[in-house]
């Protein structure tokens, strides 16, 4: 019976992660987060994401816009991926788990996973 709840559980977790993964706003998300050395407030999430929504650079974002952001990802976004265990939360920051980190959703072969094919940004010169 042991094995059985194990099992359960583990299709539990991997079904939080698929149900995380669904959105583009929370793939960006984890993509923001994986590019950075330091955790992310939840202010320069949302404006990295009306960045993202918008197209425009962040200081021609409406402020509205952002607030807007801000709301999903606190509300929405956030609790999924920490549900999920690919977040978390400490003091202001948000950064990824080490859980996030061991998934291969950031290594070449899987990179689409989170960044879309052909969205990749150009090689820059050293």
């Amino acid at each position: 019976m042991a094995k059985r709840d194990r099992s359960d559980r583990i299709l539990t977790d991997w079904d939080r992660v698929f149900d995380a993964l669904s959105d583009p706003s929370r793939r960006y998300v984890l993509e923001y987060l994986h590019d950075r050395t330091e955790p992310a407030s939840v202010w320069d999430l949302a404006v990295a994401l009306a960045v993202r929504t918008t197209d425009l650079p962040p200081d021609e974002v409406d402020l509205q816009v952002v607030e807007q952001a801000e709301v999903g990802i606190v509300h929405v976004h956030l609790p999924k991926l920490q549900a999920a265990d690919l977040v978390e939360a400490a003091g202001e920051g948000v950064s990824l788990t080490e859980h996030a980190e061991t998934l291969p959703l950031f290594t070449p072969s899987y990179r689409g996973v989170v960044r879309p094919v052909g969205d990749e940004e150009e090689p820059r010169e050293p």
